[in-house]
């Protein structure tokens, strides 16, 4: 259990013993194994009032979040920024009356003025979340994709978020909607953005393996949803996909692509990973194919454009990703693995907004019995891409 205390005013020699005792009695609880501490309201503090920090820290891990520039410089000259997880106090921002560019299962993205866009997560998402999709955002740009640049977290009432510099851009959903013309060309970019994130690769250890995500993701579904029978069969899928070290964003769409002059950007990189391209493509299918006949208006809302429009774009992006005219071949297997992904889905999107109970029982009594049916099969096509 997470202990949050909050800490004010000075805590200094004059101070530190009574604030000692008061922590440590608060903390003493048997079932606390972390401890926040909240220092928004903290001034300053001593060399006496860090040994109470070091103190705390020999019990249990400790975080400090909202600590202010003046407090941040004293823990970082001591080294204690080193030492403990500390976090500077977040930069207040308001996204009423932003235009909204788009929504997905974890947040939406506001445009905040010319120059900046926000995405902004669902209330509840951590700080350590955020953090990570920063991580892992600098991670692809090191590798050479096209990808915006996040510069500040920032907070917005009791939402935290990220703010990315995109000069004048607009999804490339947004774009599509506005000018239908344009959609064969942005398919073709699309496409072409998809092979070269498949085509890269980062050294081992920097991102998370799709195979271990989805092996968690499985293990969730084994608590939750699924039997052992069941678990087992997803488990002897997943083990036929080929291992590869290439990138995979694994929510490829127009909505979490960002066109700016005549570059295709990257965002929404919090699920990035290193695995088969096959997990994009079927998410690809899953989302236009799929999502176009049984959710058009999640479409609408995540990408940014029609059922329709996602299914041209689909097309061209194949089309030009594929090298060929002809994706019948392509649709029949993706159709197959589609069960697969779905099923996978009810554990990555165990948090999103898009994913209700209802909805998760409905997909699972509609997917399962056919999974079951037909998971030789499926184990056969996955072996082969």
């Amino acid at each position: 259990m997470k202990k949050t205390l909050i800490l004010k005013g000075r805590i200094d020699s004059a101070n530190a013993a009574a604030i000692d005792e008061e922590l440590t009695d608060a903390v003493s609880d048997p079932l606390v194994t972390e401890i926040e501490l909240d220092a928004k309201e903290l001034t300053y503090i001593s060399s006496a009032g860090l040994r109470i920090l070091m103190k705390l820290r020999k019990m249990h891990p400790v975080s400090v979040i909202n600590v202010s520039p003046d407090v941040y410089e004293i823990m970082d000259v001591t080294g204690f920024t080193q030492l403990l997880d500390v976090h500077r106090r977040l930069r207040e921002v308001s996204h009423e009356g932003c235009e909204l560019i788009g929504r997905g299962g974890n947040g939406s993205v506001y445009r905040l003025d010319d120059e900046t866009i926000l995405k902004l997560y669902n209330e509840g998402t951590t700080l350590e979340k955020i953090d990570l999709e920063k991580k892992y955002a600098t991670a692809a740009f090191t590798a050479g994709l096209p990808c915006a640049i996040a510069y500040d977290t920032v907070r917005s009432g009791n939402q935290y978020g990220i703010v990315f510099e995109l000069l004048d851009a607009v999804t490339v959903g947004r774009a599509a909607d506005r000018d239908p013309d344009r959609i064969p060309e942005l398919g073709k970019a699309m496409g072409h953005l998809l092979r070269q994130l498949h085509s890269t690769e980062t050294p081992e250890g920097v991102l998370p393996k799709m195979t271990e995500k989805a092996g968690a993701w499985i293990d969730y579904l084994e608590d939750t949803y699924l039997s052992h029978g069941d678990a087992d069969l997803m488990r002897s899928v997943l083990e036929a996909v080929p291992e590869k070290n290439t990138l995979v964003h694994l929510d490829f769409h127009e909505g979490n692509v960002m066109i700016q002059g005549n570059e295709l950007l990257l965002i929404d990189l919090d699920d990035i990973c290193t695995g088969n391209p096959l997990y994009d493509l079927i998410g690809h299918y899953t989302g236009h194919v799929l999502g176009a006949a049984s959710a058009p208006d999640s479409i609408r809302l995540s990408m940014g454009m029609s059922a329709d429009a996602a299914l041209k774009m689909n097309r061209y992006t194949l089309e030009a990703y594929l090298g060929t005219t002809d994706l019948t071949a392509h649709e029949q297997s993706m159709k197959l693995r589609s069960m697969f992904y779905m099923l996978l889905y009810l554990a990555k999107g165990k948090d999103s907004r898009n994913l209700t109970p209802e909805r998760a029982q409905g997909m699972l009594s509609q997917i399962l019995p056919q999974f079951r049916q037909l998971a030789p099969v499926i184990r056969e096509t996955v072996k082969r891409y």
